[in-house]
């Protein structure tokens, strides 16, 4: 891809893991999605710069297949979510605190590669380091 196309995407290209073969994939967020993100306060932009790229890049778990239409993209499928504990958290004015107990951090990235949503959600009882519901709420894990 040349520099060109990707400039004309106006988005940023950060690297992934990609579970079907432990290879650098890409996932794309928009310059827009990240200014949207940036007006909510300091800590969302910091989620969005520091945590999304750890979990794209580390995540204890992949799945695939969304069930729940809350999770879907409204321009295009839904199609992975990555999943992880970062080693801390940021609050709203930016300041670094510790990882929120009893949760996980996912991003949710669709079918054409673009990370649409990502955020906080409560873990599985049995395992700290997936969503509650994991089993019911995807199709299949890849990692």
């Amino acid at each position: 891809m040349t520099d060109e196309h990707r400039t004309r995407r106006k988005c940023i290209l950060l690297e992934a893991l990609d579970p079907a073969d432990g290879k650098t994939c890409f996932v794309q967020i928009s310059f827009e999605r990240m200014q949207a993100v940036g007006r909510r306060g300091l800590g969302h932009a910091k989620e969005c710069g520091y945590l999304v790229p750890m979990i794209l890049q580390k995540p204890a778990a992949v799945f695939e297949g969304l069930r729940r239409d809350e999770d879907e993209d409204r321009r295009g499928y839904g199609w992975r979510c990555y999943c992880g504990v970062p080693d801390h958290s940021y609050r709203v004015d930016g300041t670094e605190g510790p990882p929120y107990p009893g949760q996980v951090y996912v991003v949710f990235v669709n079918s054409n590669g673009i990370a649409y949503n990502w955020r906080w959600e409560k873990c599985d009882s049995e395992d700290p380091r997936l969503p509650e519901n994991h089993r019911a709420r995807f199709r299949k894990r890849l990692l």
